[in-house]
């Protein structure tokens, strides 16, 4: 039988976040797993909640949780009713929320779910959330084991032109159209000023020579917000990664939100298989 539990957490900027673990009361002899959701994204988007069931399955506890500035606020979990946090949101701040779900996981959840084995700790970034999780492991200290990218950017800001960058200088704040709402979703000129502060710190191939765990990347061939190319730059600097390539898989691996279906999509059947085999052996 499948547990769930909820918690609130403090993350960037001391501001609250949600998250949940899902579990069994057997024990999840395999460890646990975080997940890091993407840009425009949020831990309950989709399937993403049947793949946590998956993986509890297979003998994991999986633990995800929303950004702290992702724009969703803790009165509703899946709709973006926060946009002056989405605003102003950077990989910095994503960077500590998952020092602070690692944190808690080490020393709070032993006392809350005793049965969780907290020996193994294992991370899942899908899209920008894969970037996130690669900064925090080459930045900061961790005892996570392996880490797996599903659908990752090389670098998060590759799309943004210089038409783009210049009006935003100009007009102070920026905004990207989320598809699936219509929402015009801001971004303050903070953003930016962060971007250049933060270039050689943010950069992938400084993190690509500072990475010491196994790395497995998932890409499908037929996205179109991250494309082969952004998969290419990430095998060519990460040298020592597995890869996995899902043939015509798009960038949510056949997912949609809402999700109705009563299993998973067949690319995200893949994507779990392989990456469950890649954190068991």
């Amino acid at each position: 039988m499948i547990h769930h539990k909820e918690f609130i957490l403090k993350g960037a900027s001391e501001q609250s976040f949600a998250a949940d673990l899902s579990y069994s009361k057997k024990g999840n002899p395999k460890g646990i797993i975080l997940f890091c959701h993407g840009f425009k994204g949020f831990k309950d988007w989709g399937c993403w909640s049947m793949i946590a069931n998956y993986f509890v399955s297979q003998g994991f506890a999986f633990l995800k949780f929303n950004f702290s500035h992702n724009g969703t606020g803790l009165e509703n979990l899946e709709e973006f009713t926060n946009l002056e946090k989405f605003a102003i949101n950077t990989l910095s701040k994503e960077v500590e929320d998952i020092r602070c779900v690692e944190r808690f996981v080490m020393d709070e959840m032993p006392i809350l779910v005793p049965e969780m084995n907290t020996q193994n700790v294992f991370i899942i970034g899908h899209s920008k959330g894969g970037v996130s999780a690669l900064l925090y492991l080459t930045t900061c200290h961790s005892q996570i084991k392996k880490v797996v990218t599903w659908a990752s950017p090389f670098d998060f800001h590759r799309n943004w032109s210089t038409a783009f960058i210049e009006k935003w200088k100009k007009d102070g704040i920026q905004f990207i159209k989320n598809a699936r709402t219509n929402q015009m979703m801001p971004l303050d000129i903070s953003v930016l000023h962060d971007i250049a502060v933060n270039k050689e710190h943010y950069s992938l191939v400084n993190a690509a020579e500072k990475l010491k765990i196994p790395y497995l990347i998932i890409q499908g061939t037929n996205d179109v917000a991250v494309k082969m190319e952004e998969f290419n730059l990430l095998k060519k600097h990460f040298t020592k990664a597995k890869t996995h390539i899902i043939q015509e898989a798009n960038h949510v691996f056949g997912g949609s939100h809402p999700f109705s279906g009563s299993e998973l999509p067949q690319d995200t059947k893949e994507l779990v298989s392989v990456t469950k085999d890649f954190l068991i052996f």
